[in-house]
């Protein structure tokens, strides 16, 4: 027969409830009488009802991950799997289950408030890339926990964390000129739409124009191909760059294909950074020196907040997580 957690508890010296409490890392149990219970459970072969612990907490035990799943987003986002790993892991290790669900920016409203009247979730994580001031509302008003991963581009109370993007081009700026760059090239997404670029952007002229330095903006479509077309722009149009730096792996990959065709070195020609150590940045020839947040931590922190929303869900944070570094290579 099935060890059940009466017997737990009974052979534990506790109460029942201090058996729950202590399973599901409640603060109101001393980390040793934790230790204990969990190595007696262990022992015992103690498993934990799903089902029971759901009923008994009035909660569903899942939180939704909610983005728009477009096909080969994998290749243009990895960054959005690193932060899944993070969530998954976390909620695991608090008994929760992680759900995700495909929505696209325009149904994102009606879906999520028919969501939240069913009940079907105890909370949700939301990426930027769907929101928009129809869904603000929704949130705004609703009494379901909720996440936004990424800062909004419009003023709203929703709850969000991000990347300090900004901060990030900050510290390219400072590595490229502690190093000598004086005139730069920053190659990025279509103005007015690619707005982590743009925060990237802002920090990195913010450094170059207080030294009184040549910085260029060059705008594309983030790929390959346009990496090879803006990178000889950069190179024939104008005074050649010391460095490109660039908002992507492909963009990138372009730039370090263009200098090979042209009998280019880097770095001793002309010098390429890019932003975000994946997916390609690490197995070029040369390698890439590259930006990079740590997703997998900002998904830990997403989870921690949304499950201590769902504790107390007056609290509310508008806040950067994760420190931007500098992975040096020989492309600078």
């Amino acid at each position: 027969m099935a060890v059940t957690i009466y017997d737990l508890a009974e052979a534990a010296g506790v109460s029942i409830a201090t058996v729950s409490k202590a399973l599901s890392d409640s603060y109101s149990v001393s980390e040793a009488t934790k230790q204990r219970i969990r190595a007696l459970a262990a022992e015992m072969e103690y498993i934990p009802n799903a089902r029971a612990r759901s009923f008994a907490r009035q909660r569903s035990g899942i939180v939704l991950f909610i983005t728009d799943m477009y096909r080969n987003i994998a290749y243009e986002n990895p960054h959005m799997f690193e932060i899944m790993t993070g969530v998954t892991q976390y909620l695991d290790s608090k008994n929760y289950s992680l759900l995700v669900k495909h929505m696209s920016r325009k149904e994102a409203p009606d879906a999520i408030r028919e969501l939240m009247l069913r009940e079907q979730a105890d909370g949700v994580i939301l990426h930027a890339a769907i929101l928009s001031k129809q869904l603000v509302n929704v949130l705004t008003v609703a009494k379901l926990p909720h996440l936004v991963i990424g800062k909004p581009d419009l003023p709203t109370r929703v709850c969000w964390i991000d990347v300090n993007h900004e901060l990030a081009g900050q510290k390219a700026a400072t590595y490229l000129l502690d190093r000598g760059y004086r005139k730069m090239t920053f190659l990025m997404g279509k103005e007015g739409e690619d707005m982590i670029s743009e925060h990237r952007r802002i920090g990195m002229k913010a450094m170059f124009d207080e030294e009184e330095l040549d910085f260029r903006t060059l705008y594309s479509n983030s790929t390959y191909e346009d990496g090879l077309l803006k990178m000889e722009e950069a190179v024939t149009t104008g005074e050649k760059p010391d460095i490109i730096v660039c908002t992507n792996n492909y963009l990138a990959m372009g730039c370090l294909q263009y200098a090979r065709n042209h009998g280019l070195r880097v770095p001793e020609d002309i010098a390429v950074m890019t932003f975000d150590n994946y997916p390609l940045s690490m197995i070029t020839q040369p390698q890439l020196t590259a930006v990079e947040a740590d997703m997998y931590d900002m998904g830990q922190e997403a989870a921690r907040f949304i499950l201590h929303k769902i504790r107390k869900p007056e609290i509310q944070t508008q806040s950067y997580c994760t420190v931007p570094r500098v992975n040096e290579r020989m492309s600078t």
